[in-house]
């Protein structure tokens, strides 16, 4: 395993000049240093894949002229932007990797980056069949980063063929990593929990960090069910209520039970104004940018919820990132309520 000790003086990747995405593993240290940003600002021809659309969504309504490829996006789109763009910069989600790829004749001077790769372990699942296929098109390109901050254990890695002499790399930051404090609370219905946060925010009874107040609360959990029963016994109007999920038929089906108005959200970008509550499952927030000056975050794991395959649980150091403003005095705070 190689270490890349990180300058004092950078906070963000993209501010170290001469700075490369090595090849290999990249095991980033922290969340939101600016890694995917090199990938996409860099000179290089850049495929990034990712695991998520609402990512690439998020990505592109961030940088000017990077292409998102995924289900919706057709191949004369996609032909039409090689042809014009000077230094192509595509990000794809991992289904769509092989359509993408088939279209680059010349594989020579491309990266590829792909992003948040412990997913290929955390949906294999229910679906891994398209993480070999990614990883056996992966392997057509001679550059090729596999990018995470909660990279895959060596001992799983270890005994998957396609990252044999793959090399290893850790960035170092010293004792800049910053501490968030998680507030552990076990309850035997953490459901009733989310309810009784989304009442006290209701009733102005709002949390506080000395003289600041959260006027905004961002909720995860990973139950598309238990988040339309929230909002129905809450009273949550559209207008109030952003809802992160993937967008399957199935999850539209469930939101439009609770009525007029109501659909799957978008995150905001930096700028957009956000809603008092917002509820996000793990299909939809991983590696994304919120931008609120003002949100608390709390996390609600029920493991008796059966049918759900990841706990919420695991993805706590993702979400422990996700709050990108330093001006944001809750940022640095997670509340966790599991039952056991």
């Amino acid at each position: 395993m190689a270490e890349i000790k990180v300058p004092e003086n950078v906070e963000f990747l993209t501010n170290w000049d001469g700075f490369e995405l090595p090849k290999g593993i990249l095991n980033k240290g922290v969340t939101g240093c600016g890694a995917t940003s090199v990938a996409i600002e860099d000179e290089h021809k850049t495929i990034i894949c990712s695991p998520r659309i609402n990512l690439i969504k998020n990505k592109v309504g961030q940088h000017e002229g990077l292409l998102g490829v995924f289900g919706d996006v057709k191949n004369d789109e996609i032909k039409a932007y090689l042809e014009k763009a000077e230094t192509p910069k595509i990000m794809v989600t991992y289904d769509s990797m092989p359509r993408l790829a088939k279209l680059i004749a010349d594989k020579s001077d491309w990266r590829v980056v792909v992003d948040e790769y412990q997913f290929l372990l955390i949906d294999s699942g229910f679906r891994s069949d398209k993480a070999i296929a990614l990883l056996d098109v992966v392997n057509e390109f001679d550059y090729v980063t596999y990018l995470s901050a909660t990279p895959i254990a060596d001992k799983y890695i270890q005994g998957m063929e396609q990252f044999k002499d793959v090399p290893y790399t850790e960035l170092k930051w010293g004792d800049r990593v910053e501490r968030i404090d998680v507030e552990r609370i076990v309850s035997a219905k953490p459901i009733n929990n989310a309810i009784e946060i989304v009442r006290n925010y209701q009733n102005g009874n709002l949390t506080q960090k000395g003289d600041a107040v959260s006027k905004e609360c961002v909720i995860y959990l990973n139950s598309v069910t238990n988040i339309v029963n929230i909002i129905r016994q809450t009273g949550l109007s559209p207008d109030e209520v952003n809802i992160i999920v993937a967008k399957t038929d199935e999850n539209n089906n469930f939101i439009k039970e609770l009525g007029r108005g109501y659909e799957v959200g978008s995150i905001p970008l930096k700028g957009e104004p956000h809603k008092m509550f917002t509820f996000c499952t793990s299909t939809a927030f991983a590696g994304c940018d919120f931008y609120s000056t003002c949100a608390s975050t709390f996390v609600i794991s029920d493991n008796k919820k059966v049918h759900t395959s990841i706990d919420i649980a695991t993805e706590l150091v993702q979400i422990a990132g996700r709050q990108r403003l330093a001006c944001n005095p809750f940022r640095k705070t997670i509340v966790f309520i599991y039952n056991v």
